[in-house]
């Protein structure tokens, strides 16, 4: 008969505690508990317990900082991991370290038994004392950077899930899709993935398929001089592939099927789209086979609405970053940080940035005042409203604008005119293909073009054939 395991529950938090240990008891557990980083640190060095659940931060220090110690003094010992309000780095560290688990709080308490029952089984089934921690090996490859990505700062709680997942995927090489709304700043975020995995290379190629006529999409892909072929033994990030022309997506999935046996494989490859791809699959408007592999880890990121609780810090970081830039060192007000938070930036994170820009270029004191704010976001405000009541001419003469306003001194790239008609024509065939239940013939009258036109034009904007894509 193996030995039963004892756990160490190790919280500040009273009741977190009290509701841990009463749970564990009723599963048959012995439990013990502690509430402070040093008197967890002297019950593991007693030999007592088995396996450990412990918050990361605590009055006399943070648990992350002693867990390699830990686990030198205490190779038998399973750790679970819990916090509410840490970074990407904390889910990084406990990966690192080997730890059986990470739970961001609030959790799943039927979770968390299914874990401790599957440790505490490990440690039975393994002769008790002296037993090897089950934790995979590969977590001691992570790399720790010096920095966060702007992208990935914040404490909020609807992050923690992203920062666990983020670091669970940049261990293996399966393709990670990346699903987050338009300004969230896709491209740092794989990038992030990428040097946090510690593969053969870090080296990094994107591109971005809303940039390219879905005519070139093939000749993008599979040409003389593809990207494939440039991103060979490196990382490949592919933005936008909700785009991918018809052709191009069934070349990518011939290409995906003999991955092994290319001469041209990148290192790993990850994938950005701001759409549910789920539902373009059922709609027809993209291959169901590419999109089970491209999907293989599936990553969300929150919009910025959704965590105005971070403004405060993403807002330092982007003053650090333009004050590196610009050789000026500016700080916002904290009452001009409270007013960030009270808007719901639609343009993401993009948006904030380049609001901050803006104030940061246009400010003429090193400190950006609340009144400043105010002004730009009034600016903003006005932008929204109007954007309610004006016709579809002036909306679209404002988008455009903004468009070319975003891009600063650049040129757009080429095919810029096709590009407009075709973000405009797909809505509208799609739309007026909806109000008619998929009837071409309907759809053609009120749309004023030849019947075959219209087919044509469906098949070339890769939109649903049938009348059920329509439903």
């Amino acid at each position: 008969m193996g030995s039963i395991a004892q756990f160490i529950v190790a919280d500040d938090d009273k009741s977190v505690r009290t509701f841990l240990v009463h749970a564990l008891t009723r599963q048959g557990y012995r439990v013990s508990a502690v509430t402070t980083l040093a008197g967890l640190w002297d019950y593991a060095m007693s030999e007592r317990g088995n396996i450990l659940i412990t918050d990361v931060g605590f009055p006399d220090g943070d648990v992350l900082d002693v867990l390699p110690r830990i686990k030198e003094k205490r190779p038998d010992l399973q750790i679970i991991v819990m916090s509410a309000r840490t970074n990407l780095l904390t889910a990084i560290k406990t990966q690192k370290y080997e730890v059986v688990e990470y739970f961001p709080k609030p959790f799943e308490l039927g979770k968390l038994i299914e874990v401790c029952n599957r440790a505490a089984k490990f440690y039975s089934t393994k002769g008790g004392i002296g037993a090897t921690s089950p934790n995979n090996s590969k977590s001691t490859e992570l790399s720790i950077p010096e920095t966060i990505a702007i992208p990935l700062a914040g404490q909020s709680a609807i992050m923690q899930n992203t920062f666990k997942l983020l670091t669970k995927y940049s261990t293996s090489k399966v393709p990670v899709l990346i699903h987050a709304e338009a300004g969230a700043e896709k491209e740092e975020i794989a990038h992030t993935l990428c040097q946090i995995g510690n593969h053969t290379t870090t080296e990094f190629v994107s591109i971005n398929i809303s940039h390219t006529h879905s005519n070139n999409h093939f000749n993008l892909l599979f040409g003389e001089e593809s990207i494939l072929k440039s991103a060979s033994k490196k990382n490949l990030f592919i933005n936008n592939i909700e785009l991918l022309s018809t052709d191009a997506q069934r070349a990518m999935m011939s290409y995906l099927d003999k991955l092994e046996t290319s001469p041209y494989s990148p290192n790993r490859i990850i994938i950005g789209t701001c759409v549910d791809l789920r539902k373009h699959v059922s709609e027809g408007l993209f291959r169901d086979d590419l999109y089970f592999f491209l999907s293989s880890a599936y990553l969300t990121v929150p919009p910025l609405r959704d965590r105005l609780e971070d403004v405060k810090l993403l807002a330092s970081l982007i003053c650090k970053r333009l004050s590196d830039e610009f050789g000026i060192n500016k700080t916002l007000q904290t009452e001009a940080v409270d007013r960030l938070q009270d808007w719901n930036w639609p343009g993401n994170l993009r948006e904030l940035i380049f609001v901050i820009r803006r104030l940061f270029v246009n400010s003429d004191s090193n400190e950006i005042t609340v009144s400043e704010v105010s002004t730009e976001i009034s600016k903003l405000q006005n932008d929204s409203s109007e954007d309610k009541k004006t016709s579809l001419g002036q909306s679209a003469k404002y988008h455009i604008e903004k468009y070319f306003n975003s891009l600063g001194n650049d040129l757009p790239s080429s095919g810029l005119f096709d590009k407009i008609l075709r973000e405009v024509e797909k809505p509208l065939i799609y739309a007026t293909m909806r109000r008619t239940s998929g009837n071409q013939i309907k759809a053609s009258e009120i749309l004023g073009i030849n019947r075959n036109t219209l087919r044509k034009k469906i098949k070339q904007l890769n939109l649903p054939l049938s009348r059920d894509g329509y439903k």
